[in-house]
């Protein structure tokens, strides 16, 4: 039954069908919604099966259905069909419905097999690329059709919130492809996992071990509790902000710039989920740089604060909101209440969240003035405005975190911006976040080793606490793993690209593996062979060089001994 209806939605919204095929798949609707009614209220009464208020609320959606067609049939001049037709949408999202909470189910039960979380997690990465490149193929989806290969590319850019394009996203594809592209963009932003431990919640009315397990890595949490109740929170922090963002975007878009009222709304949606999700992805040919939209400044300032909130990662996020909660409480207690004062020695503020915060706070004031310094008299030359050359600079320094949107001709860039632009992709975004890159703390601790080194100590210390030397040696095998896959993506486009500049292909390969998007325009002009290259960099680039290596090699356990140290010369 899961299989038959997922067949028929992709049949329904891929295909053009005639009057005959409509009725077809409007009796498919019904049928599934039957039973899978049938098959929930078995689970409900059933004594072989163990029931829970959730697979009752899982029945209201149906019975609210087949309650409305009986009164539109009983009261209208309608045939029982005629009803049905009338409310195909209702009978869609019970299809709906029941394709996500078996999907569910199955990868839930995934879980329970002896394979390695880091495997597990690339894994769904790769099935979803997959399913994503199909439904691309669909002939709904384009406007005249898509080649294999271009379609792979654009599902994988999606689904690893890159942005990289080998097809104009604008013009090459229909509603119903820009809604397939902003789907894989919220799958691969948020993640299969992580969506997979929200939906248990409502399906499963729990979580189990094995499932916490496998997302405690993803989610970059230290401890196995509480990874239900932060999934939960992850994703209704992300749809509520996403959508308070495309209201915002909405209303300060140019007077207009769009033909339609679903026009705009579909832009301000589509573009608030590719900001916070660090996409870069955009439904204009010349993305935010196109006509007015590049003097929209309220509108960049808007994605920009998407692009940062998503790029800080989830965990960071909370404990914010936890500590502002304290002070507000504090606040409260001392000036309204008029409670005598007191000092509570708690320590609310992570190392992690200080980390984050002043590595990506003095990243995106150096590129803000370094952006504003070297692009006078070059990008920044078309903005009269010292605000409009503040906000342009500002987004500048933003968007190569992972984010990929541009607001200037990336063509006309000096030298030296590219250069810096290189270094902040390679950086990019904080753990736990929808971003890529190194991540800033993994810059942050390897900056830190190099002053500790050079200093002669032999741990490093920030504040009153000391860092783990596995997370030093983690954040060195990112970066040196980082490099490795960078550099053998350079080497093999510029074997078989010879003609094109080696910046221009270290651009882009460097914007594929910290899942940017920016690009100096040669992608679409790319070989095969180097758009395999890049689909290659851009999925080990959102899944993690280390985590993919991982989830390859097998696991050893702690060694029982050690051998007598030796030191090596290095100079």
């Amino acid at each position: 039954l899961t299989l038959a209806s997922c067949v028929l939605l992709v049949y329904d919204f891929g295909y053009d069908q005639g009057p005959q095929q409509q009725r077809w798949v409007l009796s498919g609707y019904l049928v599934s919604t039957i039973f899978f009614t049938g098959f929930e209220l078995y689970r409900v009464f059933s004594p072989n099966e163990k029931s829970h208020l959730l697979n009752i609320l899982r029945l209201v959606l149906p019975s609210i259905t087949f309650v409305i067609i009986l009164i539109a049939w009983l009261l209208e001049p309608v045939t029982l069909f005629g009803a049905i037709v009338q409310f195909e949408v209702l009978f869609f999202l019970n299809v709906l419905l029941l394709l996500v909470f078996e999907f569910t189910i199955y990868i839930s039960r995934l879980y329970t097999r002896a394979l390695s979380p880091a495997f597990v997690f690339a894994s769904s990465f790769a099935v979803l690329i997959l399913s994503g490149t199909l439904l691309l193929k669909l002939p709904n989806a384009t406007v005249q059709g898509i080649s294999v290969l271009d379609a792979l590319f654009t599902a994988t850019s999606a689904v690893s919130v890159t942005g990289l394009a080998g097809v104009d996203t604008g013009t090459y594809f229909t509603r119903m492809g820009h809604w397939i592209i902003l789907g894989l963009i919220q799958l691969g932003g948020l993640g299969v996992l992580t969506l997979t431990t929200f939906f248990a919640y409502f399906f499963k009315g729990s979580s189990s071990f094995q499932e916490d397990l496998h997302i405690k890595d993803f989610l970059s949490s230290e401890t196995l509790g509480g990874l239900l109740e932060l999934s939960i929170k992850i994703v209704v922090f992300t749809l509520g902000i996403e959508l308070a963002a495309a209201c915002l975007v909405f209303f300060n878009l140019p007077e207009g710039f769009f033909e339609t009222l679903d026009d705009r709304l579909f832009f301000s949606l589509f573009h608030a989920v590719s900001a916070f999700c660090n996409a870069g992805f955009s439904t204009l040919t010349n993305g935010l740089y196109e006509g007015p939209m590049r003097f929209s400044y309220n509108v960049h300032l808007a994605i920009a604060f998407l692009v940062v909130t998503g790029g800080i990662g989830f965990n960071i996020v909370f404990n914010i909101f936890v500590y502002a909660r304290f002070k507000a409480l504090s606040w409260y207690n001392r000036f309204v209440l008029r409670l005598p004062k007191y000092h509570k020695t708690v320590r609310l503020v992570t190392l992690n969240t200080k980390i984050v915060l002043y590595t990506t706070g003095a990243l995106i004031l150096a590129g803000t003035v370094l952006f504003l310094i070297l692009e006078q008299k070059h990008t920044l030359a078309e903005h009269p405005s010292w605000w409009g050359k503040l906000v342009t600079s500002l987004f500048g320094s933003i968007t190569p975190r992972t984010a990929g949107f541009n607001t200037v001709n990336m063509s006309e860039l000096a030298v030296p911006t590219v250069i810096i632009t290189i270094l902040l992709m390679w950086i990019g975004a904080s753990p736990g976040s929808t971003g890529g890159g190194i991540k800033t703390s993994t810059f942050a601790l390897a900056s830190l080793n190099i002053f500790t080194t050079a200093s002669g100590k032999n741990r490093v210390e920030l504040g009153s606490r000391e860092v783990p030397q596995h997370s030093i040696n983690r954040a060195f095998a990112i970066i040196s793993l980082s490099l490795i896959v960078i550099g053998i993506g350079i080497l093999l486009i510029t074997t078989v690209e010879p003609g094109l500049d080696f910046m221009h292909i270290a651009f882009e390969v460097f914007s594929a593996y910290s899942t940017v998007g920016l690009s100096l325009g040669i992608t679409p002009g790319l070989s095969d062979f180097s758009k395999f290259v890049l689909i290659f960099v851009m999925f080990v680039g959102r899944v993690g060089s280390l985590n993919l290596l991982i989830g390859m090699i097998r696991q050893t356990k702690s060694l029982p001994y050690r051998y007598p140290q030796e030191s090596v010369l290095i100079n």
